[in-house]
């Protein structure tokens, strides 16, 4: 059998199925909830004008008895008796039926009510438990009040005692504890005075919760809106379902049910029905679908009404465990109701309850929670497990969210136009927020009671659970406390029959020696044992720690979100940030509960108190950790990994002073998050201590999430631009992870016998002796590719001038930059220069521009200058050219021990090295000092004037002069800021920008004029160079060190997409290139040129990574291009059009932007030219081999 179609199938028809379900669901919702409004609003303006006062007085009013069970109700049964008695209506009889009542309920009402006991004959119409007494009032006062006493029986059974009693026409069932309005039943009993042909055999009106409502001697006297969480969510609920729903079955007479109460009844079909049914805990319903059910099979016309108006007002559990039992109920009294009467299932005979309403309540009320448990459950899983991407999970997660949300808005909306019961605006919004937090709260809850009253069914319980009411009247110190009591009413307990037993013989018990128990079994084993439920009670506890953990991550989540938003504006996938943020958190925190459940453990073993404090400890000090690194990710635009451990502690607090700093804000705004953890994490975890149910759940969720991995799963989640990708990274989770493959790396794994795979062969020909040294390779055969370029005049080697522009980026430079150009000048210079439009650099900081540019060298573990001192010796541009007598100089603003470069340029044969310290602060000016205290150094006006008074104009020797600008670093504060602030406004004018382009770009102004600076830094330097006598023999070459990450990034690949520009007057004519090459070509290409058109004394082998740049004008690539983003970071591979990150690949456009491949042909291949890259890196950073010592020892003799 084929498995994988049969999973295919299933999965289909499940995802399918349940779409359908779902969609069938919500438009059946929408469908009534329009019906029962245009229903609503037709009531309310056909009975604006009726005057109930003269029904009320009429004794033609038809005739009513209220039946109300009452099972140990002492504590209000007074109170609940004078309320109804205090009912304005004339043919009416209270009839109160304590069931075998164990408090003291009866002596009260006699007491109470001066009851005596009385002859009275019992008409057993309906077949029901015995009725020991029938009082009535010796005060006149009370005539309407019956009260009848009986052995208990369950509700069902007291309902069917007072049938039997009752006197009048009509019936009205309450619950005791419910207060009705004072006008209640004469709405109630209008319905039955205007039947006609159609006899109305029930009628249902609208229950409203009472808690925290204003209850004086039995009558409600002020609305309020309840104070606790779940009595407010059900009002939002009883809203919901009473305003949206009950009236439009009504106008189609297709009602199935009448809330339990309170409802009124026809008496005749009640008895000719046979009353209330005891084997159901869903009597209410039961009974309105046998009378629906009696009146069709005699084909007799009859309606079942609604009333919307409010007019019973009952009280609403108030703690999880009550309202999980009267859930638990609901369903089973739905299940039992539907099983009775299987018999209307779609038949025809029964018309409309048959056809529509009964498949309507078997589906979307019996089925629906079921559904949606194993729906979320199955969509849970199949994402976990790939089957299902993950962005559709929580698009259709947040599509049902949402609905129910809106939802819930338009019925509060609809009380609000309707009946208005809620008067203060602070309510209804209360309301409106109450219902956010319901599909992640109150909603599943009630989904679990209801698959747990499936549970019950099944195992066929048949108990009503209890209820402590709490009472409506105001406590008193003398006020007794409420106790435990049946819901509605406990179901009678049969009394086992006496039997007399015969005792069996004692049997004679003979001694036998004492059996001897190991240690194991003494110590051990009863330790072991204990193991699983100690487990299980410290998760439990565990799991309202790590719940409020994810609370402030959230929030932490929000003020990240919030802060990006406040400096840079609304970013790009706004929405997708948000959900992917919270999707990556989510997961975080997963991760985190597998990892942290150990030790809090161990903790809570010894000391339950400890593993509080010790996760209050560690879990604010995450929340901090999560916050800084978000701080650093919005001044940087950087995520912070394990590039941190690489830093110098000098080389960090340059870096973060230079950026911004801690300013005192930053600090407060800490201390007040930490304040706010602390807090949290110490009240919060007490109020969310699951129950066994709960617990169970989220170990599966747990589980399921250590199996699948989250945080691999949600990694795909990506808005679809670099800087919304990294927005919305959980900080956390990046630094933790990238900071462990640091230390802990993975080795590489490869399937060398796949058909498809290959190893990185570009030097497989020019290989000399990888086994010793893996780099090393011919180079004699990279072409002269500069010489048809340039006109030659003599044999003196040209002068050459490389120039390093600090944060450069094709992205705001030249033609077709996308984010539009703002360099002018090499613009303009670019067209009279070679031009390669398409150049990347190799790293995404400065760390790898001059290994990379000079020596073509690889990276080592965390870039080449981190090897410091036991960097091997290497050749180079540099020191190549030294010894072909070149003057080497290096030029830098600012501090040249920063990433080592000074140790580098030592090593690879630079003469000269001017960093800041060679400067002279009188005659050159320094960038301005950010506000932490902190400048980077001098300005790149002073640089390139400096650099311009160290080199000679020598016709005898030329100079190689290497300058790295610095101002277009991060704080990115220059000299006469304002005067480039005006030229970005300035040019954001001829760039033709709109107005919301305009706004959106002036969050980096900044970054934009120090560009703008840098190039016209750059103009001024090539107009002073021109006017020099070895300008016309002098090559510049100019390109970015990466680019700029403070100015969000498009894609990956965008963080190393840096123009080059070669200008010399000796060009022969300018031309414009749009194949890929990179830094690592340049030392290759420069030194043929020289090698073969000046004759100057190159080897014919080396190390370097590059094999020259390509000048093709068409759009291709024909290099293997490895990338370091940060330090530790080696995870970007370019090779011909693909780019691999990460576990990702990409197609690469001829504009450079990167297309995800849905194919993944070359994936495999890609990471087989990759690996071949690292291992021969990992084996360079071991041995430190490059090049043979003899070559060493020849060129590098100065």
């Amino acid at each position: 059998m084929n498995w994988d179609l049969v999973l295919n199938i299933a999965f289909d028809v499940l995802t399918y199925g349940i779409f359908i379900y779902s969609t069938l669901l919500l438009l059946s919702y929408l469908a009534i909830a329009i019906f029962s409004i245009g229903e609503t609003r037709k009531y309310i303006h056909k009975n604006s004008f009726t005057d109930y006062r003269i029904l009320a007085s009429s004794t033609h009013a038809p005739s009513v008895s209220i039946l109300a069970p009452a099972y140990n109700e002492g504590m209000t049964i007074v109170e609940n008796i004078r309320s109804l008695l205090s009912i304005y209506y004339v043919n009416l009889e209270v009839i109160v039926i304590n069931d075998g009542s164990k408090d003291d309920c009866l002596q009260k009402m006699i007491q109470a009510y001066d009851l005596e006991k009385i002859d009275y004959f019992v008409d057993y119409k309906i077949q029901t438990k015995e009725v020991r007494g029938v009082y009535k009032s010796r005060n006149p006062i009370y005539h309407k009040l019956l009260v009848v006493d009986k052995v208990n029986g369950g509700k069902a059974d007291a309902l069917n005692v007072g049938i039997n009693i009752s006197s009048n026409k009509y019936l009205v069932c309450i619950d005791v504890d419910c207060i009705l309005e004072q006008d209640a039943l004469l709405k109630m009993v209008k319905p039955f005075l205007e039947q006609t042909d159609e006899r109305v055999i029930a009628s249902g009106g609208v229950v409203r919760i009472a808690n925290s409502c204003i209850v004086e001697d039995g009558r409600l006297v002020k609305v309020k809106l309840a104070e606790d969480y779940l009595p407010r969510m059900q009002i939002l609920e009883y809203i919901r379902a009473f305003i949206l729903g009950r009236m439009a079955w009504s106008r189609l007479n297709g009602l199935m049910l009448i809330s339990g109460a309170f409802g009124a009844f026809d008496k005749e079909i009640a008895i000719k029905c046979g009353g209330y049914d005891h084997n159901t805990v869903g009597e209410d319903m039961e009974l309105v679908v046998r009378m629906r059910r009696y009146m069709e099979e005699r084909n007799e016309k009859y309606r079942v009404t609604y009333i919307p108006d409010p007019l019973c007002w009952t009280e609403a559990p108030n703690s999880f465990n009550i309202l999980g039992r009267q859930r638990n109920r609901w369903t089973r009294g739905t299940i039992e109701t539907l099983k009775f009467h299987k018999k209307m299932f779609f038949n025809p005979k029964y018309g409309l309850l048959g056809m529509l309403s009964y498949p309507y309540w078997f589906f979307f009320e019996m089925c629906a929670p079921v559904i949606e448990f194993f729906g979320f459950v199955c969509f849970f899983l199949f994402a976990a497990f790939g089957m299902l991407d993950w962005g559709f999970f929580f698009a259709y997660l947040l599509f049902i969210v949402s609905f129910g949300y809106l939802y819930s808005a338009f019925a509060i909306l609809m009380e609000v136009i309707t009946y208005h019961q809620y008067k203060r605006r602070i309510d209804i919004l209360i309301l409106l927020l109450t219902a956010l937090t319901e599909p992640f709260y109150f909603h599943p809850f009630v989904v679990w009671s209801a698959i747990k009253g499936y549970i019950d069914y099944i195992r066929k319980k048949k108990s009503w659970g209890e209820m402590t009411r709490q009472g409506f009247a105001k406590k008193t110190a003398d006020t007794p406390q409420p106790i435990a009591v049946a819901e509605e009413v406990v179901p009678v307990v049969e009394a086992a029959p006496v039997v007399e037993v015969v005792p069996e013989p004692i049997p004679v018990v003979t001694e036998e020696a004492p059996v001897k128990i190991s240690w194991y079994r003494r110590k051990v084993v009863p330790v072991l044992n204990q193991i699983p439920d100690v487990l299980f009670q410290s998760f439990r506890y565990y799991l309202g720690h790590i719940l409020a953990l994810l609370l402030l991550f959230i929030i932490a989540r929000g003020i990240e979100i919030g802060l990006d938003y406040k400096e840079h504006g609304e970013p790009e996938f706004f929405k997708q940030v948000i959900l992917y943020g919270l999707a990556k958190d989510v997961a975080f925190i997963s991760a985190l509960t597998i990892w942290c459940f150990v030790p809090f453990t161990l903790i809570y073993v010894f000391s339950k108190k400890a593993a509080h404090i010790s996760f209050i400890i560690l879990g604010s000090l995450a929340v901090l950790i999560q916050l800084a690194l978000s701080q650093y990710f919005i001044q940087s635009f950087v995520p912070l990994g394990a590039d941190l451990w690489t830093y110098s502690w000098e080389d960090i607090q340059q870096t973060v002073g230079a950026s911004a700093g801690l300013s005192l804000i930053t600090i407060i705004g800490l201390v007040a998050v930490g304040a706010l953890s602390i807090f949290v994490l110490i009240k919060l975890p007490k109020r969310l201590q699951a129950n066994d149910g709960i617990a169970v759940f989220f170990i599966l969720m747990v589980i399921t999430a250590g199996i699948r991995d989250l945080n691999t799963v949600t990694a795909d989640l990506q808005p679809g631009r670099e800087y919304s990708n990294n927005l919305s990274l959980n900080k956390s989770y990046y630094f933790y992870s990238s900071s462990f493959n640091r230390f802990f790396p993975k080795e590489l794994e490869e399937d060398i016998y796949r058909d498809d795979y290959q190893s990185d062969n570009i030097f497989a020909d020019a290989e000399i002796d990888e086994k010793n040294y893996p780099f090393l390779h011919k180079t004699d055969s990279t072409k002269n590719v500069l010489a048809n370029f340039f006109s030659k005049e003599d044999s003196m080697p040209p002068n050459i001038v490389i120039v390093m522009v600090e944060g450069l980026g094709r992205a705001f430079s030249n033609q077709n930059a996308y984010l539009g150009s703002f360099t002018p000048f090499l613009d303009s210079l670019s067209d009279n220069s070679l031009y390669w439009e398409n150049f990347l650099s190799t790293g995404g900081r400065t760390f790898t521009v001059l290994p990379s540019l000079l020596a073509s060298l690889p990276f080592a573990s965390n870039g080449f200058n981190e090897l410091d001192d036991q960097m091997p010796a290497h050749l180079s541009i540099a020191n190549l050219l030294r010894y072909n007598n070149y003057r080497t100089s290096f030029f830098y603003g600012g501090d040249a021990e920063f990433d080592n470069m000074r140790v580098f340029l030592k090593k690879t044969g630079v003469e000269n090295i001017y960093d800041e310290t060679s400067f002279s602060a009188a005659k050159y000016q320094r960038l301005p000092i950010s506000p932490s205290g902190v400048s980077w150094g001098y300005d790149d006006a002073s640089l390139f004037n400096y650099m311009l008074s160290k080199t000679r104009d020598d016709s005898t020797r030329p100079h190689l002069s290497i300058v790295l600008t610095v101002s277009t670093h991060s704080s990115f504060i220059i000299n006469n800021q304002e005067e480039y602030i005006n030229l970005f406004e300035k040019r954001m004018g001829e760039l033709k920008f709109s107005a919301q382009q305009k706004e959106n770009y002036r969050n980096y102004e900044k970054q934009y004029a120090s560009i703008l600076y840098a190039d016209q830094s750059i103009k001024n330097f090539i107009s002073a160079y021109s006017k020099r006598k070895d300008f016309t023999r002098t090559v510049f070459i100019i390109t970015g060190d990466h680019r700029m990450p403070e100015i969000p990034m498009s894609t990956k690949l965008d963080r190393y997409h840096v123009p080059l520009i070669v200008y010399s007057p000796m060009l022969k004519k300018p031309e414009k290139f749009s194949s890929i090459s990179s830094h690592f070509d340049i030392a290759p290409t420069l030194t043929a040129w020289l090698k073969y058109s000046y004759g100057l004394t190159i080897p014919d082998i080396n190390a370097w990574l590059g094999t020259g740049i390509d000048t093709s004008k068409k759009f291709r690539n024909n290099h293997s291009i490895p990338l370091k983003q940060t330090k530790p970071e080696l995870n970007d591979f370019v090779r011909g059009s693909y780019m691999l990150s990460g576990d990702n690949l990409f197609k690469i456009s001829s504009n450079m932007d990167l297309e995800p491949d849905p194919t993944n042909n070359m994936k495999f291949q890609m990471k087989s030219f990759f690996n071949d890259f690292k291992r021969k890196n990992l084996q360079f950073t071991q041995e430190k081999k490059l090049v043979p010592d003899s070559l060493i020892q020849k060129y590098t003799r100065y």
